[in-house]
């Protein structure tokens, strides 16, 4: 090889690394004391725990035979071992927000894919304010915490989340 090979490589190398740095915080990793989020909502501030919802299911027709927004979700994945407890707090501005826990990412799919998010889903709890959201992992895994409201919703929610 010759010098301006070996040269070229490294250039390329060194230009990968440093991309690979700067789009790591976009790609929506959030760190905690103890654990990290495999992915936060594209909104989410690490800082505040502030995020508004982004995603969208819709229906085809409604009541009124128009289409539009059925249910506004965003979610974060978060990995967890059996037996792990974790504890949350969220607050809504007054609108009544939903949240369930399912394994990820089957649960994420279904859930994306099911009919307006209805569905059999377990553990779904509700909160018009504030809540304290306490969970322990069933077995080892990848999971979501998925928030969801019903028509279009704009308001911030706030949420943080440690492993005990």
């Amino acid at each position: 090889m010759t010098n301006s090979s070996v040269k070229g490589i490294l250039i390329i190398f060194l230009a990968s690394a440093l991309l690979i740095a700067l789009t790591m915080p976009t790609l929506g990793y959030a760190s905690t004391e103890n654990f990290t989020f495999l992915r936060t909502p594209p909104t989410y501030n690490t800082q505040t725990g502030a995020f508004t919802m982004s995603t969208q299911l819709t229906n085809d027709l409604n009541d009124f035979g128009r289409s539009g927004t059925c249910v506004m979700f965003d979610y974060f994945i978060f990995g967890a071992t059996a037996g792990q407890t974790f504890q949350g707090q969220a607050q809504s501005q007054g609108k009544e927000v939903f949240y369930m826990i399912l394994q990820s990412p089957n649960g994420l799919y279904r859930f994306e894919n099911s009919n307006c998010g209805h569905g059999d889903w377990e553990s779904v709890g509700g909160f018009a304010s504030q809540i304290t959201i306490t969970w322990v992992a069933p077995e080892n895994g990848p999971f979501v915490i998925i928030f969801l409201t019903h028509h279009f919703y704009s308001g911030t929610i706030l949420f943080t989340l440690q492993a005990t």
